[in-house]
């Protein structure tokens, strides 16, 4: 493949996602605007980061720094371990002690299977479970707020033991080059983008339950004050 037919290839595959995540968080947001279409775009979009980041593997194979392989296949290895254990650790929990999202579970397993696969990657996929999105009882999943707890604490340690370490090699990995090749830049602009949209979201989750959590403590005092006066 020429230069030109790489990055001519890349750019189309590159543009061509994005528009498709685009416009499913636009036919989210078209649907209803209360619900968080935010979180499927995120998904996708890191869903699409782990695609490139595939082809990226796949492109190193090909070159003469093969030799990055040795950290990048370990290295894919001990995150994906862990994102495992920690995703069955979650949904075990919430099937054991919560009867609505046991219920639910019953009725999507097969679309459990498959967010399981995706949170092998990122373990943020799960916050798709109760996002709602289009009204679809999919996503509609009864989750408890510990459960919400532990898969924000969780997603943590798969930003420490994998995303960040891949985006310094990517990094590495593009600066060592000597030429411009369009398939690591384009898969570490990626994952630049991703942890971006982490961090907005987390940003604006963080203000949003603040301001849930306001808003409860209020009801309970005028409550009070209601049933004193």
């Amino acid at each position: 493949m020429s230069d030109l037919t790489e990055i001519i290839t890349t750019v189309s595959l590159l543009v061509g996602g994005l528009l498709l995540i685009l416009s499913a968080y636009i036919f989210g947001v078209c649907k209803n605007k209360n619900h968080n279409n935010f979180i499927i775009f995120n998904t996708l979009l890191m869903i699409y980061d782990w695609v490139f980041y595939i082809i990226f593997t796949i492109w190193i194979s090909t070159t003469d720094m093969q030799s990055i392989l040795v950290i990048i296949i370990p290295l894919m290895s001990v995150m994906i371990f862990f994102n495992f254990i920690l995703t069955v650790t979650i949904l075990r929990r919430e099937i054991n002690n919560n009867e609505q999202f046991r219920a639910w579970f019953q009725e999507h397993n097969v679309f459990i299977i498959f967010l399981v696969l995706c949170s092998l990657v990122n373990l943020n996929v799960l916050h798709v479970l109760n996002c709602k999105f289009n009204y679809m009882d999919i996503f509609d999943a009864k989750l408890s707020f510990t459960v919400e707890k532990k898969i924000i604490h969780a997603s943590v340690i798969s930003l420490v033991l994998g995303d960040i370490p891949r985006l310094f090699l990517l990094l590495n990995c593009v600066l060592t080059l000597t030429e411009f090749y369009a398939i690591p830049v384009t898969s570490l602009f990626l994952t630049l983008l991703v942890l971006f949209f982490r961090f907005f979201y987390r940003l604006y989750e963080s203000m949003i339950r603040d301001y849930e959590n306001s808003t409860v403590q209020e009801l309970v005092v005028n409550k009070k004050q209601f049933l004193e006066a």
